[in-house]
């Protein structure tokens, strides 16, 4: 078996179990996989390929820890749901036990893979029942593959040897831990005195419009035209294309409403003088509280996103929850409400 070339198209699902002997070969530039603790390891492992989605979502549920929201399945299945990619699983058999698992699919618009769900969700991980199946996983994978927002912390005590796997930096996320503040003023003076006089004078100059606000519960996906709108507003003002002018961003969305089970969706909507200001879209999991994406009309009313940046923070406190995950890319104000964290990634 071959991997993927720039060229060819992805493989076949595959149900036989094929020998990593043969996958790996015991060639010059394959001697690192023979003379570090796998020559014994390497005749005994197989590797077997799933499309089929009901053997995907096992495969999923047996590792996955569901520590965040991105971790559970019915929240990965909305974006297949979404975009159709064709998912590949690459599963590592030690005697025919279960030992690994990368799920990818197929991006037949970039041409490559990705994790499954796409390059959107975060906190990835690599499916692992021992760090040692790591750099086989990694040498199997298949080509061009792209997998992003790699959880940091899965790596420790590995990290350090993060160039030996060929991980790269990544674009960091943004996060409030706030398991030790306990009010909005508690917040407000763990920032600098710009970042906190910017928040306070836009929720004054808001509150002074007397908006309504409005947090909706359930499944709110038949408002989503209206969020598509907004968008459209708020990107195309600039010049840039909103993504939710795809069909498949738009079913992805639909069906992260419909999915809701293990996770909650609340929709914050903002109202002044019968204006759509703000749309925001918040997952809450746990104790986790996930600013997932939104829209605001900074044309008429510039400073919305700080007002709802306030009134979203304000919420996650006053409810008990100990993080706030504002997700990856600054777009030049993530870094003046949020810490950074370090993610990873890997291509080839």
């Amino acid at each position: 078996m071959q991997t993927k070339s720039e060229n060819s198209e992805p493989p076949e699902e595959t149900t036989k179990l094929l020998s990593l002997q043969f996958l790996i070969p015991k060639k010059p530039e394959n001697k690192h996989f023979y003379y570090n603790g796998f020559s014994n390891l390497i005749p005994r492992l197989y590797l077997k390929i799933d499309s089929n989605i009901d053997s995907c979502e096992k495969l999923w549920n047996e590792f996955s820890p569901k520590n965040s929201l991105f971790q559970l399945w019915d929240f990965r299945l909305a974006w297949y749901q979404g975009f159709r990619y064709k998912p590949f699983f690459y599963s590592l058999y030690l005697d025919n036990k279960l030992k690994a698992v990368l799920p990818l699919w197929y991006n037949s618009l970039e041409k490559r893979y990705e994790w499954f769900g796409g390059t959107w969700p975060e906190d990835n991980l690599f499916f692992l029942s021992e760090k040692k199946y790591l750099p086989l996983l990694l040498k199997i994978s298949p080509s061009p593959i792209y997998l992003n927002a790699i959880d940091i912390d899965s790596f420790n005590p590995i990290i350090n040897y993060k160039n030996f796997f060929n991980l790269r930096d990544d674009y960091p996320k943004y996060i409030l831990d706030t398991k030790n503040l306990k009010t909005m003023d508690d917040y407000l003076y763990s920032l600098n005195k710009k970042s906190r006089y910017q928040l306070r004078y836009f929720y004054k100059k808001f509150n002074d419009y007397q908006p309504e606000l409005i947090i909706l519960t359930g499944d709110q996906s038949k408002l989503l035209p209206k969020l598509k709108k907004l968008s459209i507003i708020d990107f195309e003002r600039k010049r840039d294309i909103s993504e939710y002018r795809k069909p498949e961003r738009m079913k992805a969305f639909e069906m992260i409403y419909k999915n809701q089970k293990e996770y909650e969706i609340l929709t914050f909507l903002v109202y002044i003088r019968n204006f759509l200001v703000v749309y925001d879209i918040v997952a809450v999991y746990k104790k986790n509280f996930y600013i997932l994406t939104g829209a605001s009309d900074l044309q008429r009313f510039p400073g919305a996103n700080s007002y709802i940046t306030y009134i979203e923070i304000e919420y996650a406190l006053k409810n008990g929850f100990q993080l706030i995950d504002c997700m990856q890319i600054d777009y030049n104000w993530k870094h003046k409400f949020f810490s950074s964290k370090p993610t990873l990634k890997f291509e080839k």
